[in-house]
Order: structure tokens, then sequence, then C-alpha cells
């Protein structure tokens, strides 16, 4: 699924990884050299898109909601915020900072849920269309590091229904990004969460100057 937009960047991974750090790093060099930047999460940024967020993240829903419904919902709120905002932004030269986008679906709903990989894929394609990120930077983590940051995060509120999954969810949505990255050469590189925050920032620096 390559881009038409060389200004579209995502920040992949499961939850603890650092995707919120790099990206307000990215958006400051970006702000600091002059260009105009849009960041933006996934599932939100619209007001449909943040009401299908509250619906997919609420607790109250684990058990209840299924699969193919998670997997439409996600694609929804994603289809609402590429129309409502990221199109305009790119076409506009307004560099975008994703965090998560289509592959979070791969990862989550293809290789956490176990739905049908090319589905899902087809099911993007019609959701995403030209519009995806030129480079995607997936951030790799274990699942006990990843658990140990989500305790000591103070600003962490009650953990949501993705959140309260078993280890053993995340270990397959773990190995789905590696497979992805692997998979996706051209546009994903796969980073080591555990390094620092800032020798994280300088390696995806070097990847989008290259």
């Amino acid at each position: 699924m390559p881009s038409v937009f060389k200004n579209f960047i995502c920040l992949e991974g499961i939850d603890g990884s650092g995707k919120s750090t790099q990206i307000v790093a990215l958006e400051n060099l970006f702000k600091s050299k002059g260009l105009e930047v849009l960041k933006i999460r996934e599932p939100g940024g619209t007001e449909i898109s943040e009401a299908v967020r509250k619906i997919l993240l609420d607790p109250e829903h684990k058990g209840k909601m299924s699969d193919i419904t998670e997997l439409l919902l996600y694609n929804a709120a994603r289809s609402q915020l590429l129309h409502e905002v990221v199109k305009p932004a790119l076409k506009k030269g307004v560099a975008v900072l994703a965090d998560r986008f289509a592959y979070s679906t791969l990862a989550y709903q293809g290789y956490g849920r176990g739905l049908n990989i090319d589905m899902i894929k087809n099911l993007l394609n019609i959701t995403c269309g030209d519009f995806f990120p030129n480079k995607t930077f997936i951030l790799d983590i274990e699942i006990s590091l990843s658990r140990e940051r989500q305790q000591k995060d103070k600003n962490r509120s009650k953990a949501d229904r993705i959140e309260q999954e078993e280890n053993e969810f995340f270990e397959r949505v773990a190995h789905g990004y590696r497979t992805i990255a692997r998979e996706n050469s051209g546009n994903c590189i796969l980073l080591n969460a555990a390094n620092s925050p800032e020798d994280i920032f300088k390696l995806i620096v070097n990847h989008l100057n290259s």
C-alpha cells in the first residue's frame, strides 16, 4: 500500500513502546524547520471518530463486541478521519504524524484476533486508498517491559477494553508487527523500543533523511 504523499509518517507499536514521545519529538523538529505539522491518533481525531473510539475502548463492551464489529468500527473511524482531516492536510502539504494507522488493524485484528489477513488488507485498501503513511516506524517491545512502563505511567487512567487483554494477545500482536515490518521493508522500519528515547529518535531522523 504505497503512498503518493511523502510527508505522512506513522508510529506503531503496543502500548508502552514510546510512540507518543517520538511523535512529540518529531513535531518539534518539523516545526523548528518551519514546517506545518498535524498530529493525529487512532482511533479518534474527529467528532465521529472520537465517538467510535469510546465505543471501541469502553471496558463495559469487553466480551460483548464481535471481532468483525471491532474491525469495521476501527476502519469506520479511520475513514472519517481521512475524509475530514488527513486528506485535506496532505493535499495542502502539511506533514501528518500519526499515532497508529492501518498497520494497527493488521497487527491487532489480524494477528491478535486471528481474522483473515487478506480480508483486512482488502478492507484497508477500500478505507485508505493512496492515503497511507510513506514511512512507518514500529517500536518493538517485550510485553513485560510494556506492562512495566504502563504501571509506572502516573498519567494513565483505568485500562480500556483492549488494554485488558491477556499477555498472549499482545504477544500475537507484537509478532504481527514484526511480520508486517519484514513484509513491508520498503516503508516500515522496526526499532527496538528498549533503547533510550534519544537513541530511537536519532534512528528515526536518520531514516527520514536517507
